[in-house]
């Protein structure tokens, strides 16, 4: 029986504010309005604030697409 391993991950699995913004384009006012209207979910680890990358994509993914009303 085998037993499949994931392979890498092309890049890290959380990303920091500052990355999480880089990463997605948006600009850091709008993201931080994101945040805190929760539809980006962040979580906390200390005193870091931690996006997951798979959530930030989906929470890219979920946002209106452009030329359609909101």
């Amino acid at each position: 029986m085998s037993t499949m391993v994931p392979g890498p991950v092309s890049g890290p699995f959380a990303l920091s504010v500052n990355e999480a913004i880089k990463f997605s384009g948006i600009g850091r006012t709008k993201f931080y309005e994101l945040l805190a209207n929760k539809k980006i979910p962040a979580r906390k680890c200390g005193r870091r604030t931690l996006i997951l990358r798979s959530e930030l994509e989906e929470a890219l993914k979920s946002l209106p697409l452009a030329g359609r009303a909101a």
